[in-house]
């Protein structure tokens, strides 16, 4: 099977292009829970239907040259939109990443949810709400180079249900990888708005 080599997750549409071959020692499990553990690669995905409520973010608009560049890309910019909040005495709720292309070199809005928008803005720190409703999320545990399964199960869902995406996916981050040192518990969120 093809491996994913890219930092987070940019293949939703990738997957036009992408077709994994399946192959005996590594394929997927279903659970009870509705999730899917990998056999050789600890990796495991949950799959929830939810509805959220609008968020407000903050983002840096950024390129990422290449998928190893990427990691810095997002190292600089959470560090200034993390000097952001504190200096504006906000509190950061998620740490988000909307992809605007589907190759490289990788044009990225690095994003933070607040509690509350700011009265004003500097530098490369733009704001947005993303709006809520209907979402499919996928969790996924396990290393970023596996992220793009996350995508490949929500394709999998919305065929399945009949269902439409409502717009382009965008992933969460749900804890700090540098504190994390078994990288199968690394959790991703992947957020497929819904119609």
């Amino acid at each position: 099977m093809q491996r994913f080599l890219f930092s987070g997750a940019v293949a939703l549409s990738l997957l036009a292009f992408y077709n994994p071959a399946p192959q005996s020692h590594h394929f997927l499990m279903h659970s009870r829970a509705g999730c899917i553990l990998q056999d050789t690669v600890p990796v495991k995905i949950c799959l929830e239907q939810t509805t959220i409520n609008d968020m407000p973010v903050l983002f840096i608009t950024d390129t990422a040259a290449t998928n190893e560049a990427m990691a810095g890309v997002f190292g600089k910019d959470y560090g200034e939109l993390m000097q952001f909040v504190q200096r504006h005495q906000l509190q950061a709720m998620k740490f988000v990443a909307f992809y605007r292309t589907t190759h490289q070199p990788w044009l990225i809005d690095v994003a933070v949810e607040v509690n509350q928008m700011p009265a004003e803005l500097n530098g490369r720190i733009q704001s947005r709400v993303q709006k809520g409703g209907k979402v499919m999320i996928a969790h996924i545990w396990g290393p970023y180079n596996q992220v793009g399964k996350a995508y490949l199960e929500i394709q999998k869902w919305l065929k399945e249900n009949n269902q439409k995406a409502r717009e382009a996916p965008f992933e969460v981050y749900v804890n700090d990888p540098s504190a994390v040192k078994d990288p199968s518990k690394i959790q991703t969120d992947v957020y497929q708005p819904i119609e």
